[in-house]
């Protein structure tokens, strides 16, 4: 039992290792001149960093379409340069508009240059000059049939939406805040800041953090459970005191009990790091 569990903490250290890179390590922070919060990519393509960056870090790698044909137009980008870019994407396909031959290199372009496959963000034709009364009367003939759905039957049909993102791109947290509501990810994040800034104080705060010598979790577990009630968290002392003295323990509790599988813990890991802003 005792071995199995070694593994599992040996284990765990790899993945938690692994999942950090996206993390750029850059601390204690000194005397610095910039920072790149992808540092931790760089080893990769430049492609595969921005959307990595994109989904662990929440930033856009690229501006909006619009800015990129405003460039086009004013001759930032040149004509041969798109071309170049478009070279490798490429197929030699058309299709017939008419007696019109539509190349697949010009579909392409004309998606960049117009932005022919954005969504549109023009109202229809004459949706703004509706007769108001029947608007209303149309309103009221609808309202029943779009009532508001059950609670449950609202969860069941995001769960079966979001399914393949769950723990890919969205915590659970993160899931939940956006589907019922609740404001979890700020909560906890409010309190990781709250602890973290007394554990990495380098000697500046007038009052050390007590049994900071024994690591982050050790000394966060003795202080917090002689906190009143953090996150309003019913019992949480007890409940606190409870928990595993290992902190490699604790995590593999977590996961466990948030159902989140082997194969997507490195990525669900990287999520959860990457949510705390900083």
């Amino acid at each position: 039992m005792t071995t199995t569990l070694d593994s599992r903490r040996m284990e765990l250290r790899g993945v938690v290792r692994v999942a950090g890179e996206v993390i750029a390590s850059y601390w204690p922070m000194r005397t610095f001149v910039h920072h790149n919060p992808l540092h931790g990519l760089e080893h990769l393509s430049f492609e595969t960093a921005i959307q990595l960056g994109k989904t662990f870090l929440g930033g856009a790698g690229y501006l909006d379409g619009a800015v990129y044909r405003d460039y086009l137009r004013a001759g930032r980008i040149q004509e041969a340069h798109l071309a170049t870019a478009l070279s490798p994407h490429t197929r030699d396909d058309a299709v017939m508009a008419g007696r019109c031959r539509i190349a697949h290199a010009e579909v392409l372009r004309a998606c960049l240059t117009h932005g022919l496959c954005e969504e549109s963000r023009n109202p229809p034709p004459g949706s703004g000059s509706g007769d108001r009364r029947l608007v209303a009367d149309l309103s009221r003939h609808l309202a029943p049939a779009l009532a508001a759905p059950a609670v449950d039957r609202q969860i069941a049909k995001a769960i079966d939406e979001d399914g393949d993102a769950l723990g890919r791109y969205l915590t659970l947290s993160d899931w939940c805040d956006r589907t019922v509501g609740s404001d979890i990810v700020a909560t906890v994040n409010a309190e990781l800041i709250k602890w973290c800034e007394a554990f990495l104080d380098e000697g500046h705060a007038t009052w050390p953090m007590p049994g900071r010598e024994r690591g982050f979790y050790e000394a966060w577990k003795r202080l917090a459970a002689r906190e009143w009630s953090p996150c309003s968290i019913a019992a949480s002392r007890a409940k606190i005191s409870s928990l595993p003295d290992h902190p490699e323990d604790a995590v593999l509790e977590a996961l466990d009990a948030l159902g989140i599988p082997d194969e997507l813990r490195q990525d669900y890991l990287s999520l959860q790091m990457t949510t705390l802003p900083g």
